[in-house]
């Protein structure tokens, strides 16, 4: 007879901390998504509902957002936010990594110290300086002015984990093949380190698309027409423009903004765990 397996108390305590963690996650989420089926009545009912009796379901509050609130004009403004600011971070962030991974010249390790110091520094600690550049700048009450502020913000980060990536990952054989095929620098960047650095790539895009989903002091400091306001932005409004809090709207709002962030994971989950999972292999 097989014996059974014994699991150890070490392998119980952490598969125990595992379910509280995921349990702690999800409830919440759980909790929000039932509560945008709920009509504003049942929401207060008392003691909380987590699993509402089938006839209490109700799409009032969705219909509600589309419309009285203008919800896909917001959702359309926050989506052409993160895609700018993925785009550009990628840009920037890989030609960056590239530079600092490949390359020698004066003043390497000093410029490479002055971009990581700045993960250190929160970016709503500067938003008063922040804010006289988008004056200066014309930038106010303007989309770009929150893609290209959120682009400097996730840009450090972005540039730290790819330049690992590309020094543990891509061998410089590579580009010396492309060199003795008479290619230049930007043959390499193009053909050998922008394809073999997609999944860390993909990685970073995933992070960098959640922010303007989730971030609030900026954006609510430097939009103030209605027509550019992104999500958090306007949910934030929401609880402004009405007497009480209705939270079957604001429920309803914020689990249909976690649909595109989850559609864009799921887009790129096979380059995500691939990214970390070959980071974690020096090459």
């Amino acid at each position: 007879m097989r014996r059974r397996r014994r699991i150890k108390p070490f392998m119980a305590v952490r598969y125990a901390l595992l379910i509280l963690g995921l349990v702690v996650t999800v409830i919440p989420m759980f909790y929000m998504v039932i509560s945008s089926l709920k009509s504003n009545k049942s929401t207060f009912s008392y003691p909380p509902q987590l699993f509402p009796n089938p006839h209490e379901i109700t799409l009032e509050n969705y219909v509600y957002i589309f419309r009285h609130v203008s919800f896909l004009k917001y959702l359309g403004n926050t989506l052409f936010t993160a895609l700018m600011t993925v785009l550009l971070s990628a840009v920037i962030s890989s030609v960056l990594a590239y530079s600092f991974a490949r390359f020698k010249f004066p003043g390497k390790s000093l410029f490479y110290g002055m971009i990581i110091s700045v993960m250190l520094i929160p970016g709503l600690a500067m938003i008063i300086p922040q804010f006289e550049m988008a004056v200066r700048f014309g930038m106010v009450n303007h989309l770009w002015g929150v893609i290209l502020f959120y682009s400097a913000w996730v840009t450090p980060f972005s540039t730290f984990l790819l330049k690992g990536y590309i020094e543990d990952n891509i061998p410089r054989e590579l580009d010396e093949a492309i060199y003795m095929d008479g290619g230049s620098i930007y043959s390499v960047y193009l053909f050998v380190i922008m394809p073999m650095a997609s999944p860390a790539i993909a990685a970073i895009s995933i992070l960098n698309y959640l922010f303007p989903f989730e971030e609030l002091g900026w954006s609510q400091t430097i939009l103030k027409s209605d027509e550019i306001r992104t999500l958090p932005v306007a949910i934030t409004m929401f609880f402004q423009a009405h007497n009480r809090t209705d939270w079957g709207y604001v429920f309803a709002m914020t689990s249909l903004s976690m649909v595109p962030v989850v559609l864009f994971y799921l887009a790129l989950q096979k380059y995500f765990i691939s990214g970390l999972s070959s980071g974690s292999i020096k090459g």
